[in-house]
């Protein structure tokens, strides 16, 4: 079973010090820690507290991979919005000049304007180690509706 290294930021941690870390946590565990965050409640503390960051980045040692859920202080709707930042490689196509040329270019998988169950889907399968269902919804056309 693999183990994964947990570091939570409030937003009234002011430097990376001050940030709970914990270690060697279970798939589970670390979904309950998610599930308990008060998310809401941490949007308000940002607002408040310009400058304030609420992230939740989960490390998988053994594969060195990490992934990065951060709240977004004001999203453009009233419904909590976070941004998903991961070390998660995917090859895309990419066109040069005019299209004359196309070539494949590895990038990190990053999701943003995500609501809470398409972030809590995403951790999910990084925490079960499907990185395959993480880049096929990274390659759909529509990456926000993907991870719903």
């Amino acid at each position: 079973m693999t183990a994964y290294d947990l570091e939570i930021r409030h937003p009234h941690h002011h430097s990376d010090d001050e940030a709970e870390f914990f270690e060697e946590m279970s798939a589970q565990e670390i979904m309950e820690k998610f599930n308990a965050m008060n998310w809401k409640q941490l949007q308000i503390l940002m607002l408040q507290m310009r400058g304030g960051k609420a992230e939740f980045t989960v490390t998988d040692n053994m594969q060195n991979l990490a992934v990065q859920i951060s709240l977004i202080e004001m999203p453009e709707t009233e419904a909590l919005t976070f941004n998903f930042e991961s070390d998660i490689e995917v090859s895309v196509e990419q066109s040069n000049l005019f299209g004359f040329l196309k070539y494949s270019k590895a990038v990190d998988v990053a999701f943003q304007g995500l609501n809470l169950a398409a972030a809590r889907h995403l951790l999910d399968a990084f925490t079960h180690q499907e990185l395959d269902v993480i880049r096929k919804l990274y390659l759909q056309p529509d990456k926000t509706s993907a991870a719903e």
